[in-house]
């Protein structure tokens, strides 16, 4: 069983951290958070820094490097470190509460 303060936990706490901060983060032509959109796919860490995965709602989404740097602002606050925001060419799909 780990125990606070080993790196296992500090991840999982620091992506709690993340996660909680972008629910703040709201998409500009929708006014639903990025969590709640489900276009946050993967919060991960190195020992150097946190790396957010993501899609966008659009692939030529005009406010995606907006975004971007808006979930890369938020992120490092939390976080307490730098963070790395990869945009995946993936399809976006809402979420069944918004079909």
């Amino acid at each position: 069983m780990a125990e606070s303060g080993t790196p296992i936990v500090a991840e999982a706490e620091k992506q709690a951290k993340i996660l909680n901060a972008l629910q703040a983060v709201l998409d500009p032509e929708i006014g639903i958070s990025v969590i709640d959109l489900d276009l946050i796919r993967e919060v991960s860490f190195t020992p150097e820094e946190a790396e957010v995965k993501m899609v966008l709602t659009t692939p030529f989404c005009p406010y995606g490097p907006m975004l971007t740097n808006q979930i890369q602002t938020v992120s490092e606050q939390a976080a307490e470190m730098p963070v790395k925001v990869t945009v995946l060419p993936d399809k976006w799909e809402a979420p069944p509460w918004l079909r």
